[in-house]
């Protein structure tokens, strides 16, 4: 730096009117100085120097030497910065690792320099980069600051300590005046903070990042202490974790009620709760994560953004299910028409011909469901009061409920309390208990293990172990039978049993042969029609041959087809001449002939027919039988005989067929009644 100018009277005149100096302060000043080599004008003079120095404006000299002839205090610019006449510019290109620019900037803060006229935004860029700025591009040249200069010790002790505390900094404002001088020299010029030496300060006490330089230039201008915010941390910018996107619509349940005809719901059924999908659909895009943004503390330190979670799509993929990529995405395709699921614990997709539900069925979960698959897996309960309409179904737990089934298989693999189970067209199958409950199958078969307190209708029921039940069906097998009220065309009986003073009641039904009979009496009257017209066609057959001439010709005519005879000329004129006249009576005869064969083989066809409708009959009576293999309580068995007035027992009500079935009248026959031994039996057809 230059030498500084000697202090006169005339020099100090020139630096301090200028500001606003008090002529008496001014005039002492002046004695002061000229005191000559007096102690008390030598410490003045020393005061107003620094006083003067302190506030006064400055254009200081800049602080940047050659490597050559550097001096004490300059520094050097690293090769990535380059000198303009704007000002000072860093070259990112030139910078060889990333710690590069920081160690510049702490060697020059460390050597008591400043940066002047910094751009505090480039300069935060450069350190921390463009995220921390929210800076755009990366040109070849940033500028950085107008020079590189000394901050003065004087300076520096202008600067107090910034208090930090957590995420923020904060500084005390307020006016500064100098210090009155020896003497009672005083001056009212405000001394003036600079904002490229509080930066400088600022670093030096750790604060590198954040710095408000509005506030704290507002802060600069303040009239009275206060303290204000002057930097904060910036915080991460947490990153999106990858996650699913769904494409196509309705891939899960609405539990809305379910829309009626009229405006009206249903509030025990659900508007959607198992999806269909067509082969192809796309079912879910998969979404990249999105990468964070790092923050930054007050000290410059980077405050990192979590990594964000991904996932693999293909865990995903299900049965029915496969991963496509298209267009820099990942899709979830359906390969097959079904129904979709959605694993809640794996979260996997899958597309089967099947509905398979853990969640069982209740008025929270499901509601009552109508479905239209083919296969219904229930791995949870049907509660009670809960109605589940479908094709076939499998449960796999307890059935409180009803399900109705239009022709599939119904099968429960444990057991079926106090529900009912229908099959319009099918079989069910109870692997565990039913009790309590309703059973019908009327074009198919049941199959329980064990049922107590049932109701079971079907065309055939084969039971375990049954317990004060009342079953129907043409077929009926049972190994044990206690308190039972049975009905059936063949039944199969290994043990009867009393149970409570109540016994086991057995009917057989014996079949309905009044249509069988009707028609046997159809065939046979029409055969016996058929058979008298023939008669009677004969006979006039008879008539016809009976004339003379027509005898004769058919006499001749017998001969000469036998070669017994032969005709001269004159005879065969005569035998042009007979069959002239008997034409008409032969062609009589032809059609009656042929009438009575078409008659005949009518006969036949009756015949047959009634033949069949006898064999059929007899087969029917052949399938009614009872074989009572032991019988260890009291029993009866009767025969109940049809009556075209009475409905058929699976048509009536359940209360009616508790009664009919144990009820005596008419209508049945005694066959056996017994507390031990056994009972075989087979129906007879009558004659027909």
């Amino acid at each position: 730096m230059p030498a500084r100018m000697p202090c006169t009277a005339i020099g100090i005149d020139e630096r301090l009117a200028p500001h606003g100096l008090r002529r008496a302060q001014y005039r002492h000043a002046v004695q002061a100085k000229n005191l000559p080599r007096a102690e008390g004008a030598r410490v003045a003079a020393q005061r107003i120097d620094r006083d003067l120095t302190a506030r006064m404006p400055q254009h200081p000299e800049s602080a940047i030497g050659n490597l050559a002839d550097l001096e004490a205090g300059q520094i050097a610019l690293s090769r990535f910065i380059a000198q303009r006449p704007d000002g000072l510019h860093v070259q990112p290109a030139r910078l060889e690792s990333a710690s590069d620019f920081a160690d510049f900037v702490n060697r020059v803060f460390d050597t008591g320099l400043y940066f002047r006229g910094l751009d505090y935004a480039n300069f935060i860029a450069l350190l921390y980069g463009s995220a921390a700025t929210g800076a755009q591009g990366s040109p070849d040249e940033v500028l950085l600051a107008a020079d590189i200069t000394f901050f003065r010790p004087e300076r520096q002790a202008l600067y107090k300590e910034i208090l930090i505390d957590g995420d923020e900094a904060a500084y005390l404002f307020e006016p500064l005046y100098p210090e009155a001088a020896e003497g009672g020299l005083t001056t009212e010029a405000r001394v003036r903070l600079d904002i490229d030496e509080f930066i400088a300060s600022a670093w030096t006490q750790g604060v590198r990042f954040g710095i408000d330089v509005a506030a704290v230039r507002t802060g600069f201008e303040v009239d009275k202490a206060e303290r204000r915010v002057i930097a904060r941390t910036l915080p991460f910018v947490p990153g999106k974790d990858a996650e699913v996107c769904e494409l196509a619509p309705g891939l899960h349940r609405n539990n809305a009620p379910r829309r009626l005809l009229g405006d009206r719901v249903d509030l025990r059924q659900f508007e959607t709760r198992y999806p269909q999908v067509a082969a192809g659909l796309r079912l879910v895009r998969k979404n990249p994560r999105t990468p964070g943004v790092d923050g930054y503390s007050l000290g410059g330190q980077t405050l990192p953004a979590p990594i964000p979670k991904d996932f693999d799509l293909a865990i995903l993929a299900g049965p029915g299910t496969r991963i496509n990529r298209e267009d820099g995405a990942e899709y979830l395709l359906a390969t097959v028409c079904g129904f979709l699921s959605i694993d809640r614990q794996s979260n996997q997709f899958s597309v089967t011909d099947k509905i398979v539900s853990h969640e069982g069925v209740s008025v929270r979960t499901t509601g009552d469901l109508l479905l239209t698959g083919e296969e219904y897996e229930q791995h949870g309960e049907i509660q009670e009061k809960r109605v589940v309409q479908c094709r076939s179904i499998t449960a796999y737990a307890d059935v409180y409920g009803r399900i109705i089934s239009t022709g599939g298989l119904v099968r429960l693999k444990r057991n079926l309390v106090g529900g009912s189970a229908s099959n319009e067209d099918g079989d069910i199958i109870v692997d565990g208990m039913a009790s309590g409950a309703t059973l019908t199958a009327r074009g198919g078969c049941i199959n329980v293990k064990r049922a107590d307190n049932c109701v079971i209708v079907a065309r055939q029921v084969v039971v375990g172990q049954a317990t004060n039940c009342d079953i129907v069906a043409e077929q009926l097998t049972i190994e044990v039978a206690e308190a039972c009220a049975l009905a059936a065309q063949r039944t199969d009986l290994g043990s009867s049993r009393a149970r409570r003073e109540l016994d086991t009641v057995l009917l057989v039904l014996l079949p309905d042969l009044s249509a069988y009979d009707a028609r046997l009496n159809t065939l046979r009257g029409k055969r016996m029609a058929t058979e008298k017209a023939i008669s009677a066609h004969r006979a006039r057959m008879d008539v016809l041959r009976s004339d003379r001439e027509v005898a004769n010709y058919l006499a001749l005519a017998q001969r000469l087809r036998n070669h017994a005879a032969t005709l001269s000329a004159d005879q065969q004129v005569g035998w042009r001449r007979l069959s002239a006249r008997v034409a008409p009576t032969l062609r009589s005869l032809s059609q009656l002939s042929d009438l009575v064969k078409e008659l005949a083989a009518e006969s036949d066809t009756f015949g047959n027919q009634i033949d069949a409708v006898l064999a059929a009959r007899e087969e029917t009576c052949s399938k009614v039988n009872c074989e009572l293999l032991r019988v260890e309580g009291e029993t009866r068995v009767s025969a109940l005989l049809p009556r075209p007035a009475d409905l058929p027992l699976h048509a009536l009500p359940v209360k009616e067929l508790k009664v009919r079935l144990r009820r005596t009248d008419a209508a049945s026959r005694l066959l056996f009644a017994g507390h031990a031994g056994q009972f075989s039996w087979s129906y007879r057809s009558p004659p027909a």
